[in-house]
């Protein structure tokens, strides 16, 4: 019997623990529950595990044979949105969704975990697996790498499922995959007045706007067309009447980029034009950018040892390596300031009520997709530990 197949016999475990987990979603950082169900199923399993910066649930297998030590993850947070499904295992917490396979990352691993414990004899070294918190708020994994959990690690593994490709495929590619991630705030200090004296004012509305606009001109000006990067405005708060120049406003947005160096120049560039346009007429701003996470870059040596570990599970026509980079963030992407790793895409398409795009609320997973994650995840083990 091959992984697969093996997989395949655990796939109405895994399901059930997936429709667990979607019946009983937990926002980022607020997982008691979650963690409380993972940590009994690897209890039953007999696997080791503890928890770590309140949310996040290591586990680990250790051979007993010296060796290297690889890290499998998975991120267990659910969405603020409300489950429109009409299924068994629909969303029973009010506004509170698992709309991007999260429940199906815990799920997969903790079959994964299963299937690796009964092959225990079969390499050296030591797995650990990561059920990661609050991915979706950006937070959890450097709760992991603070705890010092990455320390001894020699390499970095992680999926997300996509509802845009059929179950059965994996999506595996070197290189830039998934953007970094900041988030941008800027206040705007100017002065109030009557809409009618507006020479007695500063308009924090009017410089806002403006702020918004230029931003809209870094990216075709300081990057690279054939790298590309992304700066977004997402909220705009200014003004309480219509006759009344407002004295302060507020803009948020995000900047996503492909390199450390873009991702500077961006947040550079997003500092430089607030405080010069507020400046031009009589304002001040405050600017904050949050560091989320790296971008997500796939080396060439890692990925060449998940595809051929892949190989063994599927056609090599179904591993696709020209998959786009995308401007999507995972915090997945700051494990790899300690250890190189690969973020695979997995295919949970097979219909209609599968191939609804990420963070819908009509968004669902096909149940073979848990298997072939957690064939992967198994045969990477076992060729990598070997």
């Amino acid at each position: 019997m091959n992984i697969l197949d093996e997989a395949f016999e655990l796939k109405e475990y895994m399901v059930e623990q997936r429709n667990y987990f979607h019946s009983h979603p937990e926002l980022g950082l607020q997982e008691f529950n979650t963690c409380n169900h993972i940590e009994e199923e690897l209890n039953k399993a007999r696997i080791k595990n503890r928890r770590v910066a309140g949310t996040n649930v290591i586990a680990e297998i250790d051979s007993g044979r010296p060796g290297k030590t690889l890290f499998l993850r998975a991120d267990i947070d659910a969405l603020p949105i409300q489950d429109a499904k009409d299924v068994p295992y629909k969303s029973q917490t009010a506004g509170v969704m698992h709309a991007c396979g999260h429940d199906g990352h815990a799920a997969y691993l903790l079959g994964a975990a299963k299937l690796i414990l009964k092959h225990k004899n079969e390499f050296s070294g030591k797995v650990i697996f990561a059920f990661q918190a609050a991915e979706e708020i950006g937070k959890g994994a450097r709760d992991i790498i603070a705890a010092g959990e990455l320390d001894n690690v020699d390499r970095t593994f992680g999926i997300h499922f996509g509802s845009g490709m059929k179950v059965g495929t994996y999506g595996i590619k070197t290189g830039p995959d998934m953007a970094s991630c900041d988030r941008w705030k800027i206040k705007i200090h100017g002065k109030a007045a009557h809409i009618t004296t507006p020479q007695n004012g500063s308009d924090s509305l009017f410089i806002g706007a403006l702020i918004a606009t230029q931003l809209q001109t870094v990216v075709s000006r300081l990057i690279s067309p054939v790298e590309g990067g992304l700066i977004g405005t997402g909220r705009f708060d200014a003004g309480t009447t219509y006759n009344i120049i407002p004295g302060e406003a507020e803009l948020e947005g995000t900047i996503r980029a492909f390199s450390a160096e873009s991702r500077k120049k961006m947040a550079d560039a997003v500092t430089k034009i607030a405080q010069n346009i507020a400046a031009e007429y009589g304002a001040s701003v405050d600017v904050d950018i949050e560091d989320i996470c790296d971008p997500l870059v796939n080396p060439t040596e890692a990925v060449n040892e998940v595809i051929n570990s892949a190989r063994k599970i599927i056609k090599n026509e179904n591993i696709l390596n020209n998959i786009e980079k995308r401007f999507m963030a995972d915090n997945f992407a700051d494990y790899s300031r300690k250890a190189p790793g690969t973020y695979v895409h997995v295919g949970s398409s097979d219909g209609p009520a599968t191939s609804v795009a990420h963070h819908n609320e009509y968004f669902d997973l096909a149940e073979d997709s848990y298997s072939y994650a957690a064939a992967l995840a198994v045969q990477y083990t076992l060729d990598y530990l070997c």
